[in-house]
């Protein structure tokens, strides 16, 4: 192991150890002090690695947390700005524009899976079994 690869390897142990004795707020201080000393270029970088090694149970998690911090009326209150926020042309021409950015065989399989849907439920309506 070289010189620089040993010192490296000692940093990143200190700085783990340091973790683990700082706690989340700890770690949250010196998160903020990380973003505010780098430029916007370096900030986009470390958030797009940070998304990249999260996943959807992360995020889940996330969304429950900030759930359980807000009151129901605080709640009610991001709703209705949300509802109030929407514009349904703007949604439609959103939606439009995804279609057609799809490929064919992507609209192809979307078509065959609604249909297969649509036979499904048609045969539960009747009782028949499926197959």
């Amino acid at each position: 192991m070289t010189d620089t690869d040993e010192a490296r390897r000692k940093r990143s142990e200190a700085a783990r150890k340091a973790a683990a004795t700082r706690g989340k707020e700890g770690a949250r201080q010196a998160a903020l002090k990380g973003a505010a000393t780098k430029g916007p270029e370096r900030r986009r970088e470390a958030a797009l690695k940070g998304v990249a090694t999260r996943g959807p149970e992360s995020y889940r998690q996330t969304g429950l947390k900030t759930a359980a911090a807000r009151t129901p009326e605080q709640r009610r209150e991001a709703a209705l700005r949300a509802v109030a926020n929407r514009d349904p042309e703007a949604h439609r021409e959103a939606t439009r524009k995804a279609l057609l950015a799809r490929s064919p065989e992507a609209r192809k399989e979307a078509s065959r899976k609604a249909a297969a849907t649509r036979r499904r439920n048609r045969e539960a309506a009747k009782g028949e079994a499926p197959g």
